[in-house]
């Protein structure tokens, strides 16, 4: 069953770990359209899998848009603000049995 994190939009800088290990990180400015995607296969593990997604905002508007797909299920994240102060704006965690 495939596994696989995708980012639309990260204003300013989004990061996941899954199970404590780094999968993608990316920081942009302006808030461009992306369609970056990340197969999460390889790193997931027999049993409960965590993966965290995290948005860091350097001050101003924050957008963090994407999705994360098991199999045909699709889990959407989104968070948009007109403001916010610098640091972590956003988060999500999600369990991924495997």
């Amino acid at each position: 069953m495939a596994t696989t994190l995708t980012v639309t939009r990260a204003d300013n800088e989004v990061a996941a770990f899954l199970n404590g290990l780094v999968v993608y990180d990316k920081k942009t400015e302006g808030n461009p359209p992306l369609n970056d995607q990340v197969p999460l296969d390889p790193y997931l593990i027999a049993g409960m899998n965590v993966l965290v997604i995290a948005g860091t905002n350097w001050g101003g508007p924050a957008t963090f848009t994407g999705s994360v797909t098991v199999g045909a299920v699709v889990t959407p994240f989104n968070f948009t603000a007109g403001s916010t102060p610098n640091g972590m704006v956003f988060n999500q965690v999600l369990a991924i049995p495997h």
